[in-house]
């Protein structure tokens, strides 16, 4: 009952925002999905500036904060919040009402695998129980020594990664007054299928193609080994969530000509910042070249840029002034003992190939790769064009730390962390390839 009613007051909270930012130009279906995913940011994030910056436990000061966001923004709405919500619910009418139908039904039908694959692994994989579990079991439990978990001893389990993931789950946590493992399970659920909402009604909304729509959500969702690791309670799904969530605003905002679409994509950078060192590098990447994109445009983009700071202050907070050094970390260019190889630098270059063509992706990059021969170069045009370098940047960035850092046999990592780097960024992949071979 708890966790419905913390899911509740993330929606409610996320769409009272989006409608004041919008107000009723956006889909319907769009203030509730993205409303979803900021309300699981602001749940993290307040949770951040109170349990951890000012180290109080009082669990009942996060869930009021929260409700207190939600009540300021209907207090700023409430003169026309009716008005307004009449106006987006006519839109569900005829053609729209079948779409919804059409998604809602999709969604149900992908809930069903990762139903199972929750009930047969609620504890999640490894890295769950190490790591980002581990680090939301410390700060609920641990209180006033929750900083132990950033013991140099406690290395393995990423001590260095943010917190964004944990901290959602800790303010879950706060509202039922118990830990409850149910919670990080439900919780990866609900993160996948708000991904796979946000592709299919995204895509639906920009090509008018429902097959189209469909089936792309069904290939970003649907594969086994995809399935597993959406239920494996990492922060990768995370890292997928936001940087999907960011480009469908900016693809949105064009459709819609609403800029202040574009704000809130800021927003989503800089929560998925917050989730892994992988999720900030990602988001600097994909930030600066949304600025190149906007630069003609001085005032908008000055905006955005104060909007992107200050929803990446918890991760530059916590990376600059509250992680432990990286205990798996060696400078392979200045170590003599464990030095950067042509040998590793041979096999970074040829790992990924076999990557690709590996069974358990059941095709998806190979037909990832004829979608990119059939779209040509209208993935590299306007928007479209900052999504796939953001990519590409991001994979080049990625492949030079495993070459610099020398910390592991650079095989085995490779075979252990690659494919988790890969499944975070196959919503926006999807999303990209799709729009090309449809010319949206």
């Amino acid at each position: 009952m708890f966790y419905l009613l913390g899911f509740l007051i993330s929606l409610i909270t996320g769409f009272l925002l989006i409608r004041l930012l919008c107000g009723n130009k956006l889909n319907f279906i769009f203030h509730l999905l993205l409303g979803l995913v900021l309300g699981f940011g602001i749940d993290g994030t307040v949770c951040f500036y109170t349990n951890i910056l000012a180290n109080q436990f009082n669990r009942f000061i996060p869930i009021g904060l929260v409700l207190a966001i939600a009540i300021a923004a209907f207090q700023a709405s409430r003169k026309n919040l009716i008005k307004d919500i009449q106006a987006l619910l006519k839109n569900i009418s005829g053609q729209d009402r079948a779409k919804y139908i059409w998604g809602f039904v999709t969604l149900a039908i992908l809930a069903i695998p990762l139903a199972i694959s929750g009930h047969y692994f609620p504890l999640g994989g490894w890295d769950a129980w190490s790591c980002w579990n581990l680090k939301a079991k410390f700060i609920f439990l641990a209180h006033e020594n929750w900083k132990d978990m950033l013991s140099p001893s406690f290395w393995r389990s990423n001590t260095q990664y943010p917190l964004l993931l944990p901290l959602i789950n800790v303010w879950f946590w706060d509202l039922g007054g118990v830990f409850d493992q149910t919670v990080t399970m439900l919780n990866s659920i609900v993160f996948t299928l708000l991904t796979a909402g946000i592709l299919l009604f995204g895509i639906w909304e920009l090509t008018g193609n429902r097959l189209g729509a469909i089936l792309s959500a069904v290939i970003a969702i649907a594969i086994p080994f995809s399935v597993t690791l959406y239920t494996s309670q990492y922060s990768d799904v995370l890292v997928g969530l936001f940087l999907l969530s960011a480009f469908m605003c900016l693809l949105l905002a064009q459709k819609y000509k609403l800029p202040k679409l574009k704000i809130l994509s800021m927003v989503f950078l800089g929560l998925m910042g917050f989730t892994k060192n992988e999720g900030l590098i990602a988001a600097g990447i994909a930030a600066l070249l949304i600025f190149w994109q906007e630069r003609k445009n001085k005032k908008e983009l000055k905006d955005l840029i104060f909007i992107f700071v200050i929803a990446s202050l918890p991760a530059i907070i916590f990376t600059l002034f509250m992680a432990p050094k990286n205990e798996a970390f060696i400078n392979g260019l200045t170590s003599s003992d464990k030095p950067s190889t042509l040998t590793r630098l041979m096999v970074i270059c040829v790992y990924p190939w076999f990557e690709f063509i590996s069974g358990k992706w059941n095709g998806f990059w190979l037909l990832a790769v004829g979608g990119i021969i059939l779209s040509g170069k209208k993935l590299w045009q306007s928007t479209l064009g900052t999504m796939g370098l953001s990519l590409i940047f991001y994979l080049l960035v990625v492949m030079a730390y495993y070459q610099v850092n020398t910390f592991f046999e650079i095989q085995w990592w490779l075979s252990t962390t690659l494919s988790r780097i890969l499944f975070a960024l196959i919503p926006t992949i999807v999303l990209w390839i799709t729009l090309g071979v449809m010319g949206a």
